[in-house]
């Protein structure tokens, strides 16, 4: 039997009819009810409302000193000083600048300054390691982060871990993200 394109075995009496039917009639209007109010429950304000004032743009004026940051920053080796490298989006929501060891190979330690809106936010990673740029965009940046080679292996066999430093508007910082190893960047 099928009634209201729902089956029914045939054999049902119409009491059990009427009782499956009322079930599944309720089971359907609480699950419209469930949907209409989560549609409500989207559309209506927080409670609290949040400070997105750091997704405006950089002021007119934007622009850092490279060469003071490469200056005022500390070298971990003792009478080494950095040398300004690549730099990208430092008046954007996330920038970039590398400082590089000034006469360093390619396995010398490595600084990268991180900037929202011409503004310094963090410098990572601390200590002497090798950073490459992994990727970025206006709201990250990948960082790759030379590993120590095994005891005897030169500097080329190192591995790499990435981070991922994401603004985040609501804490108006750069939020660190470490990816798995092996993560593909």
């Amino acid at each position: 039997m099928n009634i209201n394109g729902v089956g029914i075995p045939a054999d049902t009496t119409f009491d059990e009819r009427t009782r499956i039917m009322a079930v599944r009639t309720t089971s359907r209007a609480v699950a419209a009810t469930v949907f209409a109010t989560g549609l409500l429950a989207a559309g209506a304000p927080a409670a609290s409302a949040i400070d997105t004032s750091s997704l405006a743009p950089p002021p007119a004026d934007c622009a850092i000193d490279a060469e003071a940051i490469a200056d005022e920053t500390p070298h971990p080796i003792e009478g080494v000083e950095w040398a300004v490298g690549e730099q990208g989006n430092v008046c954007g929501n996330l920038g970039y600048l590398f400082l590089e060891t000034e006469g360093g190979t390619a396995g010398s330690p490595t600084q990268v300054v991180l900037f929202h809106r011409g503004e310094q936010t963090a410098t990572q990673p601390a200590g002497d390691s090798r950073v490459l740029l992994g990727g970025e965009s206006d709201f990250h940046v990948e960082l790759r982060v030379q590993q120590e080679p095994e005891e005897g292996d030169a500097n080329a066999e190192a591995t790499y871990a990435s981070t991922v430093y994401v603004w985040n508007p609501v804490t108006a910082d750069a939020t660190a993200v470490p990816l798995p190893a092996g993560f593909p960047s």
